[in-house]
């Protein structure tokens, strides 16, 4: 049998040495700079009596009619019909950058081992175009989600015959385990947050701070949304930004109750109609410099990363939030302050009252202390 040397370099460059003996006595070896390429040969080479020529055959047989992981990723893809088109395009995306360009990507389906799969995972990085630099480490539930698209490719390719299990079935980072915990952000928190922005931003927090709307709701509000009674403004949400696929377009909402009414408290009303008092009705309320729509990528790249990150390591901020938990405070600071659940669940867009006590239960230790001190 063939047998496989690991080497390092005194620059530490590792390869890894396949050395067999031909049937006729003499001892040959090849050299590779990647681990599954030499077990792939040391495999064909045990397969075929340790002959190098019928070994290199086998394999350009075996290439030519066995797919590739990637090609089955494909296929995989490609036969999917119940997500929108931008959840297609976003696994298009992390099979281009993170699966096809691997070696793991390239070895043959029937190839795949479970350590191949956790040697991949080992090497998640981001790729260029993303939100942080290129080679940076993912967070855990990009690492699982990607993960979780090549398993579905590999039960893909289970029922199609081309391999007998999943290697990729309950592999995950060990970080995995222990997902990430949600940040609270008290209402100290939120004005902090909206002080720190870039002056055009101020308003986008509070808005978000004050009425709970979804990102991609906020972002698609124009004048005409916006109905002011008196001093106060009341927000017509009935259109929300999405992904296509080919691009971003308004459509309605996530569901049928995120079409909605929501009330806006006096302070934030005043700001709001300072602001749309030069702008016709069709114009946007929130956009870049150019004019154009904020987008949550762009927002995130100049604004919201910076500041959180500024925030964080003057130690302003315990750890790092996702904007979304915007949205979250705000529920939890109306159920803190006693507003009934139905009441917050309508003016979230909750299709279930369980999600709005979920987020609640979740994010609030304050009334657990207080139940706590209540048996004293």
């Amino acid at each position: 049998m063939a047998s496989i040397q690991h080497n390092v370099s005194a620059k530490g460059v590792e390869s890894w040495r396949v050395v067999w003996r031909e049937p006729g006595g003499k001892i040959d070896g090849r050299t590779f700079d990647d681990e599954e390429k030499a077990e792939m040969t040391k495999k064909f080479l045990d397969a075929n009596g340790n002959t190098f020529k019928l070994a290199n055959e086998a394999k350009r047989i075996h290439d030519q009619k066995v797919k590739k992981v990637h090609e089955v990723l494909e296929t995989h893809i490609a036969q999917l019909t119940k997500p929108q088109p931008g959840t297609i395009r976003r696994y298009r995306n992390l099979a281009r950058d993170h699966i096809a360009s691997s070696p793991l990507g390239n070895m043959g389906i029937d190839m795949v081992e479970k350590k191949h799969v956790i040697k991949w995972m080992d090497n998640l990085v981001s790729a260029p175009g993303s939100n942080v630099a290129p080679g940076s480490e993912l967070n855990p539930r990009t690492k699982k989600n990607i993960q979780a698209l090549l398993s579905s490719a590999f039960a893909t390719a289970i029922d199609m015959d081309l391999m007998s299990r999943n290697p990729a079935k309950g592999i995950g980072d060990p970080d995995l385990g222990e997902s990430r915990e949600p940040v609270y952000l008290s209402p100290e928190d939120l004005e902090l947050l909206e002080e720190s922005m870039p002056e055009r931003y101020k308003l986008f927090i509070r808005t978000l701070s004050k009425t709970g709307l979804r990102y991609n709701e906020a972002t698609a509000l124009r004048k005409r949304d916006v109905r002011v009674e008196g001093e106060r403004c009341i927000i017509r949400v009935t259109r929300a930004w999405k992904d296509t696929g080919d691009g971003e377009e308004i459509g309605p909402p996530k569901t049928p109750m995120a079409k909605r009414n929501v009330t806006c408290n006096l302070e934030l009303s005043a700001k709001l109609i300072d602001r749309m008092k030069d702008l016709k009705p069709g114009d946007l309320l929130f956009t870049r410099p150019n004019g154009l729509y904020l987008r949550n990528a762009y927002f995130h790249k100049v604004a919201w990363q910076p500041v959180v990150k500024e925030l964080v390591k003057e130690g302003h901020l315990d750890d790092h939030p996702w904007i979304h938990e915007i949205r979250k405070a705000h529920t939890t600071h109306l159920l803190q302050k006693g507003v009934p659940v139905n009441v917050v669940q309508a003016r979230l867009g909750h299709e279930d009252p369980q999600t709005t006590l979920k987020i609640y239960a979740t994010l609030t230790n304050g009334d657990d202390l207080k139940a706590a001190d209540l048996l004293d």
